[in-house]
């Protein structure tokens, strides 16, 4: 399911809906796009879209940099998925869309758009520019808002905040009177050296999160850092994090590459020193301790790994969503070592705790699926669809797994209402619309409704907008034709 990385609140950006190029057999199509272009040029900014929008949006990164310099704003930088990420929706609807929004934003910053649309074309110009940028910030959820000063350097960053418009645009000045106090200090630590250069370096940055300052204003941290040589101010532990950050990063990557290259017992111990001798942030020891999980499984030793899964879901930090995924490993492993009631007892104390997870509703349906159950199946799966509506990937699982019970049960029309309800929603992401419309195609193959079923495979190829997609869904297609001897 790792086709995308989102976050698990929002989405990811897949490079697959992307095409890089463009073959010989399209020259010619190109050309009269092309034309066509040159004949509506007048109303479309250089690189071919409109300039700014009837609400104030810009979707031109050059034209934003431009409109910057000449009024003196600050950018906001939106990277979204407008047509298929549901908190970007949220953040469109309660907050970006509203006039007194608009107004107020506008005011102080240029409107800048970056979209990631997965069921709708785009400008190819659009798209190489949006990636690029995407790639420059390292944005890998949806939404990211980045405020930029109007020379393009970063000074804070945003995404979907509950509490209303109001809350958002005194989110949005706080942040731009950090900016301003940066400026400030930066400007009166021109003219000073030692001790006092130092201090007021530390109050320009000192507001703005760490991620922020660790990216993008590493020379003014080794300053400070080089000045409070001694420490004498103090200075010197207090930035000394971004450089440790790094080295828990390098740390790290050694555990991934001995865990890949040494024996299991060897590689789990070396883990277990690391964690001795270094603090790591909570999702970073997660990680290191996921690559121990999986080197004690393969030692066999499953009394082991549930004692690791339950430390680890013990951790103080953790978050709930996290637990449960943990949680769902230890219920599946007392599965696997037909330890199948105690398996059951702790999915249903978890349940009392967390009575709409949708990890562990997922797991109750697939424990249930397991046993042939598959009334009860039904009622899990069902139940667990509602909460899944931020996480399309997990949804369509779920789409599938409902419908899959529901042909055992003889309920081959609920089946089909189940998968054609996902597929008609617009704002499902393309390709999982089309993944559905594959599994339709399954079923109705399967109870030789061939017709219907070439229906269905094309309408999977259809759905889709980019090239790169079609041609990899029209070999999903050829495959599953052959199969069935078409």
């Amino acid at each position: 399911m790792e086709h995308r990385a989102v976050s698990e609140s929002g989405s990811i950006l897949d490079s697959r809906s992307f095409p890089k190029s463009m073959n010989s057999t399209k020259y010619l199509f190109a050309f009269l796009v092309f034309c066509i272009c040159l004949s509506v040029k007048t109303s479309l900014g250089a690189v071919g879209w409109p300039t700014v929008d009837d609400k104030g949006w810009t979707e031109d990164v050059a034209k934003a940099f431009e409109i910057a310099q000449k009024e003196k704003k600050d950018i906001l930088m939106l990277f979204t998925g407008s047509d298929w990420c549901p908190p970007c929706q949220k953040l469109e609807s309660e907050i970006l869309s509203k006039e007194d929004f608009l107004d107020e934003a506008s005011k102080r910053f240029v409107l800048l758009k970056l979209d990631f649309p997965r069921n709708s074309e785009q400008e190819p110009a659009i798209t190489d520019q949006n990636q690029k940028w995407s790639k420059e910030f390292g944005v890998n959820s949806f939404p990211t808002i980045y405020l930029l000063d109007q020379n393009g350097k970063p000074f804070a960053i945003a995404g979907y905040e509950e509490g209303g418009l109001e809350n958002y645009l005194g989110m949005l000045e706080e942040s731009r009177q950090v900016r301003i106090l940066r400026d400030e200090k930066m400007s009166a630590a021109e003219d000073k050296e030692g001790a006092d250069r130092a201090k007021l370096l530390d109050e320009a940055i000192t507001g703005m999160r760490p991620e922020i300052v660790e990216l993008y204003y590493p020379e003014i941290v080794a300053e400070i850092i080089d000045i409070d040589k001694d420490d004498s101010l103090g200075l010197r532990t207090k930035w000394n994090s971004a450089e440790e950050a790094e080295i828990r990063k390098a740390i790290l990557a050694d555990v991934m590459t001995i865990a890949r290259l040494e024996k299991p017992e060897r590689a789990a111990g070396f883990i277990d020193e690391i964690l001795k001798e270094f603090e790591f942030p909570i999702q970073q020891k997660m990680e290191i301790l996921n690559v121990k999980l999986n080197l004690i499984r393969q030692l066999g030793d499953p009394g082991k790994v549930d004692q690791l899964l339950e430390s680890m879901i013990a951790m103080e930090g953790v978050t709930r969503e996290t637990q449960d995924r943990l949680l769902v490993k230890r219920i599946f492993l007392l599965v696997g070592a037909k330890q199948t009631e105690e398996a059951w007892k702790l999915l249903d104390e978890s349940l009392k705790t967390s009575p709409n997870s949708l990890y562990l509703l997922k797991a109750k349906g697939d424990l249930h699926e397991s046993k042939k159950e598959f009334a009860e199946a039904v009622k899990a799966y069902s139940q667990a669809i509602p909460f899944s509506n931020d996480v399309p990937d997990l949804m369509i699982e779920l789409v599938s797994a409902l419908a899959d019970a529901q042909l055992e049960l003889g309920q081959e029309v609920e089946a089909m209402d189940t998968l054609d309800r996902f597929i008609d929603n617009q704002q499902r992401p393309a390709d999982l619309r089309a993944q559905a419309l594959l599994h339709k195609s399954v079923i109705l193959r399967e109870r030789k409704r061939i017709r219907q079923a070439r229906l269905a495979e094309n309408k999977a190829v259809e759905v889709v907008q980019s090239a790169q997609q079609k041609r990899e869904l029209q070999k999903m297609v050829e495959s599953l034709r052959a199969k069935y001897g078409d």
